[in-house]
């Protein structure tokens, strides 16, 4: 996904081959009450058409989550609570979240990497990860690709809200918890950031369990959230033959090779 900076204003360009009933659905959610007062509200909310022929919206500018010092962990998780907590009945009808797509994405990838070498694993854990997608639990709204660059605050404003509202949609709970829960298990997110999340969740009304074993409900979201992350990571070090592995990519491909098996 492609985004661009103009003054105040983020242009986002969104999937190629979306439907533009998604996209319009999901920044009409955006643009309206309840979810409104959680995000950083789309500018229109009809998606444009750029001269390439792909959809593009956009939003306001606003300072990035992870920019912050401390970074709002507690916030972030009560964000999510926030959203899962608004009515299905309440919005507008939401095509599924874009979790699926972006693994398949990631996957696409993967499949460009050059075989034979440590990055292999990505190709067999992402055809794993998609062949044993579970089916949905408790399904209620999921911003679908939360990140620290997908959180966000309005100049001037101190309320930290979801910001990018392509992959808004419906799905099982579990799925906007996955990345931080990965990464934590990975070891790229230490024990504090984790903690001050799931309370911030958990002290909102979060759905998911998340205090004692979180791994029964965020196992397959948390392998997905990591693939990703070693996807992009990977996609950073350079080409074949001149690829130089960093020191996340190297945790993330070791936690891939982990978590391929049954257990991480």
């Amino acid at each position: 996904m492609d985004s661009h900076v103009v003054d105040d204003v983020v242009l986002l360009k969104h999937a190629v081959g979306v439907r533009t009933d998604d996209v319009a659905a999901r920044l009409r959610a955006a643009s309206t009450d309840p979810v409104r007062a959680l995000f950083a509200a789309p500018l229109s909310a009809t998606p444009m058409r750029a001269p390439d022929g792909r959809l593009f919206s956009l939003e306001p500018r606003t300072e990035l989550a992870q920019d912050a010092n401390p970074i709002p962990w507690r916030e972030i998780g009560g964000l999510v609570a926030r959203l899962q907590a608004i009515p299905r009945a309440e919005v507008v009808p939401l095509p599924e979240h874009g979790g699926r797509a972006a693994v398949e994405a990631a996957l696409a990838r993967a499949d460009t990497f050059h075989p034979g070498g440590s990055t292999d694993i990505l190709r067999e854990l992402g055809r794993t990860l998609l062949r044993t997608w579970p089916p949905i639990g408790r399904k209620t709204l999921v911003h679908g690709r939360l990140m620290l660059s997908t959180i966000g605050r309005l100049p001037g404003t101190p309320a930290w809200l979801f910001r990018d509202a392509r992959t808004l949609g419906v799905g099982d709970a579990s799925w906007d918890l996955g990345r931080p829960a990965g990464l934590w298990a990975a070891g790229l997110l230490d024990d504090p950031s984790w903690s001050a999340f799931t309370a911030g969740y958990a002290e909102a009304g979060g759905a998911v369990p998340v205090i004692n074993d979180p791994f029964d409900s965020l196992d397959h979201p948390a392998r997905c959230a990591v693939f990703m992350a070693a996807v992009r990571e990977v996609s950073r070090c350079g080409e074949y033959p001149h690829i130089n592995l960093t020191k996340n990519a190297e945790i993330l491909l070791a936690a891939c090779v982990r978590m391929n098996g049954r257990r991480w």
